[in-house]
């Protein structure tokens, strides 16, 4: 049976899903030939860097979730596991082998759309069990996620115009 998670370990997977954001924009600025492309990676990781900081300090408030008044916290638990176990961006060896691999950067783009896509999804799902102080600063997450969906879409088009 899979091990069920605590709600710090949640808070904990949230930090790594930023993380691997940030390396993965990182590596990919660092690989672009396109102007252009690298700086909307490099601005993308600096925006993955500041929700490292933003659930670092959620990960440290006294009151994240009340795991004691959700019924079904197990299955829950086991939800959140699923959700970074089938995430898009792979961890550092592969990924660095994977950004080798992408020599298309529409493709380049796909994947960084999926994981936004990903991002949006874990939040949207940790959103339903933070206290609702904490909820008014995951919401503004996802809406940044969002927005870094919209950039790399305008990269794309970018791409396609040159």
């Amino acid at each position: 049976m899979p091990k069920k998670v605590s709600s710090n370990e949640v808070f904990e997977m949230a930090l790594q899903i930023e993380q691997m954001g940030y390396d993965f924009y990182k590596t990919m600025a660092h690989n672009a030939t396109n102007v252009q492309l690298r700086d909307g990676y490099n601005q993308l990781a600096q925006e993955e860097k500041k929700h490292i900081v933003s659930f670092e300090q959620l990960r440290h408030s006294i009151e994240r979730i009340d795991i004691s008044r959700i019924n079904n916290w197990d299955e829950i638990s086991l939800y959140f596991k699923a959700l970074i176990d089938t995430k898009v961006l792979p961890t550092s060896p592969e990924r660095n082998m994977l950004v080798q691999e992408l020599k298309d950067e529409v493709g380049a783009i796909h994947i960084s759309i999926s994981f936004e896509k990903d991002t949006i999804l874990f939040l949207q799902e940790l959103n339903r069990w933070v206290n609702p102080d904490i909820q008014k600063i995951i919401e503004q997450l996802i809406e940044e996620e969002k927005n870094h969906i919209l950039k790399l879409l305008q990269m794309k088009r970018t791409i396609v115009q040159s």
